[in-house]
């Protein structure tokens, strides 16, 4: 009798101090899954553990978004084209940098967000009416608006890296992807989906208040640790920017799709590079 209470009490010790390690270690697998999310919605870079949101539920593989790693994610992009700005400024030309890292973001990107400019400058500039804007946007197929917002997005962008100095250049290109990534949170998760269904609704969904907090500090961290006060007023003033242009969007559509959630991101990310410039110029 004493034998078993004691292997009773033996266990129930064992479980007490596992508990904790076995809540670290499922917290830690959660997490996993949300990073590994955003890398692989975000860029085409190769992270392992895909099995993960395979294994996940069918109702909460629609919530690993990953929304709370985004700024994270376009830090990672940004160290990438940091390090071929670091390899190659000293062995080619300005302009022909400049280029390549234009080329650089649209490879490691997949070229995602830069649909989304197409399809969205297609349905709003193309389109006469809410429902006739967002049938637009759900073609697959590129109008003359998209082809002109996505040249003068990419050029803007090519003409501005191409006249950054170098320090400024590597201190834009740390902030800039980061604070694009986090618009996307922004605007997804404070305005409402055009559609009931589709990417931008689930999205919205998934972005809680806690991972919009979240991921809201990770950026401003970000831009407070790369570019300190400068990168602080980036920041800010992208943040204005983004929530004017989301509420123009929403009064037109009633919400935002995931395509302009996308298009919203590049132009955040193009206008932190543009203000990059200006101060550096102001300076």
């Amino acid at each position: 009798m004493r034998t078993r209470f004691d292997e009773t009490r033996t266990h129930l010790a064992l479980e007490a101090i596992w508990r904790p390690w076995t809540r670290l270690g499922r917290f830690c697998r959660q997490q996993y899954a949300e990073l590994l999310a955003a890398v692989l919605f975000l860029t085409i870079l190769p992270l392992p553990g895909r099995r993960l949101l395979a294994e996940s539920k069918e109702e909460r593989a629609v919530l690993i978004v990953g929304s709370i790693y985004y700024p994270l994610v376009g830090l990672i992009v940004g160290a990438i084209l940091s390090l071929l700005v670091v390899l190659c400024s000293a062995r080619m030309p300005a302009l022909v940098l400049a280029a390549l890292l234009v080329v650089a973001e649209i490879v490691l990107t997949g070229g995602l967000h830069l649909d989304g400019v197409m399809d969205s400058c297609d349905g709003l500039f193309g389109g006469i009416g809410r429902e006739r804007r967002l049938e637009i946007m759900h073609d697959s197929r590129v109008g003359s608006f998209g082809v002109l917002g996505a040249v003068a997005l990419l050029l803007l962008r090519f003409a501005i890296l191409a006249s950054l100095p170098l320090w400024s250049l590597l201190a834009a290109l740390l902030v800039a992807p980061a604070l694009g990534r986090w618009a996307m949170v922004l605007c997804g998760g404070l305005f409402p989906a055009a559609r009931p269904d589709g990417l931008g609704a689930a999205f919205h969904r998934a972005v809680t208040l806690r991972r919009l907090v979240l991921a809201g500090l990770s950026s401003v961290l970000i831009a407070l640790l790369f570019a300190h006060l400068i990168g602080l007023l980036v920041w800010f003033l992208g943040n204005l920017l983004i929530l004017g242009l989301g509420l123009a969007v929403t009064r037109s559509l009633g919400g935002l799709t995931g395509d302009i959630c996308g298009a919203l991101g590049e132009v955040c990310e193009v206008v932190a590079l543009l203000l990059f410039l200006l101060m550096h110029v102001s300076l």
